[in-house]
């Protein structure tokens, strides 16, 4: 059998339907394989590789399962690097492809940079940035090499992995029986899932006003469904990460909105007020708990539960409880003894019901209403993705998270340009619209992939929040660089298209929409791509922010000293 036939038969067998690339010269062998099979998996080709890795990432999330991308050697290796790094830093499990010159091209030890056409060292860049990332030299080394690769992107934290293959051997013929396979080591011993369940029960018990803050490993790891039943057993209020903002709707009694920076206030003042912070699958890193970590929630008990001991060993407090555990196991653990787990005192449960009702809607401009408008018509069930910059956060600020809606960002990478091939990734996962958010500028980053939504059909409503800037930094030049806008503003360096025309372009259906009115009759239902583009004013802001003062909940522009002395007291 030729190596890139095993391949693709392996990939078919762990039941990978989609994969995502961009031809050329040394991975022919790898997609003339995947036409023999296409049946049983399906190659689309996107108009960048970046793209690609983004559309693969965006299967990844939306999937709960393994990615595939694919590119040349060179230019399309080194633009899968971003996408790569991306699922590191989001712990995504994506298998990565790249082609390489034949082995008796290589540089080897020669003083040179470069022997063959296209020659790039793509393992040793992204070695940093991948759990595995190995040439493969001999076709005899397939076997071991592609076991191994997707059993650490899967296995532990997942994340990607990255196999070089050089054309000699992707087209070599290899006994397939005589090929040796890969053993993993016996797993990371974690704590017992029986003894985690005490310690958390053990904690809670003491607490007079917990709270659990959710994070987006329970999305990575399927978890989502066990964490809400276990959350509405406790009736315990529940803050999230930004990328796990999704994971209750926004009017369940218990969310009690996204933490961090620019999150919602009452969700910071509720971890404030919490005598113990429970959190599961979370980083804690500075966007959520700021730089003062140390001054983050003082008065709280924090215990974290995580699966990968690194993030425990960045300590948020010194005498906090880290309890390695993953979630899979533990949660179905949680619920045989659910019974066991008192639930929260209705006076608690009421301080917090009154921060939401009294901070939401605080910060709120007209755009914002607006967004929150438009949010209201997105159905129920469906995907939606967000681009980084001020769109993003907007997003999550604004949009009311119906039963059954999902979203996906580039949070710790934090990539412009992500959310409409991670849409277009995430369009093969279910047979609904796709709904992908983005700022004027972020769309730029990979406005080509238009036409691979117009060639194929894909249900992708493509949103534009459209302020004719790069909005988050042109915030940070206001407060720190006396407006001084340089490349952020248009006729300081930076321009947007006319959409509508771009629409036209594309040959896509396009709407303008500048207040509420236009929101009516407007049909978001429908299967049908097309470009949407919500026009704002230039200067808008982005509030709230961390303020100074050390403290989670008392974030800029400053509350009325009156009201923030009174919210705390309560």
């Amino acid at each position: 059998m030729k190596v890139t036939d095993y391949i693709i038969s392996f990939l078919i067998e762990k039941e990978i339907k989609q994969m995502f690339g961009y031809p050329g010269g040394v991975i022919c062998h790898f997609i003339d394989s995947a036409t023999k099979f296409t049946e049983n998996i399906e190659a689309h080709a996107t108009y960048h590789e970046q793209a690609a890795a983004f559309a693969a990432c965006g299967y990844a999330q939306a999937n709960c399962d393994v990615g595939v991308a694919y590119a040349t050697s060179g230019p399309g290796a080194t633009n899968l690097v971003t996408g790569i790094a991306n699922a590191f830093f989001d712990s995504m499990p994506v298998l990565f492809f790249t082609g390489q010159v034949d082995t008796y091209g290589l540089r080897g030890d020669l003083p040179i940079r470069q022997r063959g056409f296209q020659e790039t060292d793509v393992v040793s860049m992204v070695q940093g940035i991948s759990k595995y990332a190995v040439r493969v030299d001999s076709p005899e080394e397939i076997r071991y090499h592609l076991e191994k690769a997707y059993y650490l992107a899967t296995s532990g934290n997942p994340g990607p992995a990255v196999l070089d293959l050089p054309a000699d051997v992707q087209r070599a013929d290899v006994a397939v029986e005589t090929l040796c396979g890969f053993e993993p080591d016996e797993e990371v011993s974690v704590t017992k899932e029986s003894e985690v369940v005490q310690t958390i029960l053990q904690e809670l018990k003491k607490a007079e006003r917990p709270c659990l803050l959710v994070g987006n490993g329970v999305k990575q790891s399927g978890c989502r469904t066990m964490i809400r039943t276990i959350i509405e057993a406790m009736k315990i209020p529940t803050v999230f990460s930004m990328p796990a903002f999704d994971v209750l709707p926004t009017e369940h009694p218990q969310n009690m909105g996204f933490i961090g920076a620019n999150g919602h206030r009452y969700a910071n003042f509720v971890l404030g007020k919490s005598d113990l912070i429970l959190t599961v699958g979370s980083r804690m890193d500075l966007k959520q708990v700021g730089n003062q970590r140390a001054s983050f929630a003082p008065q709280a008990r924090i215990v974290r539960v995580d699966i990968d001991e690194g993030n425990l060993s960045y300590k948020v407090h010194e005498d906090e409880c880290g309890i390695v555990a993953d979630l899979k196991r533990l949660c179905p653990a949680w619920l045989e003894k659910i019974g066991e787990f008192p639930k929260c005192s209705d006076k608690w449960l009421d301080v917090c019901r009154q921060l939401k009702d009294e901070l939401k809607g605080y910060d709120d401009l007209p755009y914002n209403k607006l967004l929150t408008a438009f949010g209201n018509m997105i159905p129920e069930n469906v995907i939606m993705t967000a681009d980084v910059g001020q769109s993003e956060l907007w997003v999550a600020q604004n949009l009311p998270i119906k039963e059954g809606q999902r979203v996906y960002l580039s949070a710790g990478h934090g990539t412009m340009g992500y959310s409409l091939p991670a849409a277009i990734g995430a369009s093969y996962t279910a047979d609904r619209p796709v709904f992908s958010f983005s700022g004027d500028g972020g769309i730029q980053m990979n406005l080509q992939e238009l036409q691979f939504v117009k060639r194929e059909n894909r249900p992708i409503k493509v949103i534009v929040i459209n302020n004719h800037a790069l909005g988050m930094i042109r915030g940070f030049q206001e407060a720190n660089f006396n407006k001084n806008y340089a490349q952020t503003i248009q006729g300081c360096g930076y321009s947007a298209p006319d959409f509508e025309k771009l629409a036209k372009a594309y040959d896509l259906p396009y709407t303008r929409i500048t207040q509420e009115e236009d929101l009516v009759g407007l049909q978001l239902d429908t299967m049908k791509a097309e470009l949407i583009e919500i026009a704002i004013p230039q200067h808008t802001l982005l509030n709230p922010n961390f303020g100074t003062t050390g403290k989670i909940q008392d974030q800029r522009p400053y509350m009325n000293r009156d009201l923030y002395d009174r919210l705390m007291e309560l």
